[in-house]
């Protein structure tokens, strides 16, 4: 039994988000007594893959197929069912972000496992299986007891951190069983040439005390110049003042 992690690739490199799940995965199979396997779809180096090992990962299981190129969340969810089945996990840890939301439901359907979306601390219990997640908005925790044999946690974006845990990783490659793909990706359209706030080690932010979007540009300049990102208020986000994605509580 191990704890299985799907740590997401952007053009072929990991992130902050990858090396956080890691981390996190990590201590709860120091509390199993088991390992963590991660696993990565797409094209990806082994060195990069490798990488993964720095933070606890024992296993790392490389599914690379043309078929998968694009993120089809039926198809990826298929692989992860197959993988887990095969590494006979006990957990499967995903990022509360977009994808991890849009996988956990139909892997929670495909392995008749309980969801926690948004967890942000490793379980308090393991008998029963009880974990913390946010509630209300983020204005509240509850401890969730899940019962199902496999357990799926989506994990909370910058609530864990990076724990460094060294360990030799052996990459493994695996030929899914891929599905086939209804949905057709006609265009991508990526964000560049800035820190994203999910990523960002410093952040400058601003309130309705800039009394208007045009009085923005000065934070990011200082963000620019610090390497950091531009954050504003909820009521800045409201006014359309920033985009929502800037938005911090």
């Amino acid at each position: 039994m191990s704890v299985l992690v799907y740590t997401e690739n952007w053009d072929g490199k990991f992130k902050k988000l990858s090396f956080e799940l890691i981390s996190y995965a990590n201590e709860m199979a120091k509390q199993l007594d088991t390992e963590v396997v991660a696993l990565s779809i797409g094209n990806v180096e082994e060195s990069e893959l490798k990488s993964l090992g720095a933070y606890g990962a024992s296993k790392i299981v490389s599914v690379n197929d043309d078929k998968l190129a694009k993120l089809a969340n039926q198809a990826y969810a298929a692989v992860l069912a197959e993988v887990a089945e095969k590494e006979g996990v006990q957990v499967i840890v995903l990022a509360h972000n977009n994808s991890g939301k849009a996988i956990a439901p139909r892997l929670s359907v495909k392995l008749k496992a309980g969801v926690v979306a948004g967890t942000t601390e490793v379980p308090s219990n393991y008998d029963p299986f009880t974990v913390k997640k946010k509630v209300f908005t983020g204005k509240a925790f509850a401890n969730v007891v899940v019962k199902s044999e496999v357990k799926i946690l989506t994990l909370a974006q910058n609530s864990f951190g990076l724990v460094e845990d060294a360990k030799d990783a052996v990459v493994e490659t695996f030929a899914a069983n891929v599905v086939e793909i209804k949905t057709e990706v006609k265009d991508t359209n990526k964000i560049t040439g800035i820190v994203l706030l999910n990523d960002a080690e410093i952040v400058v932010a601003g309130g309705r005390g800039l009394k208007g979007p045009e009085n923005f540009g000065p934070l990011e300049e200082l963000a620019t110049l610090l390497g950091g990102a531009t954050a504003c208020s909820r009521p800045v986000s409201d006014e359309d003042w920033r985009p929502h994605s800037e938005h911090v509580g």
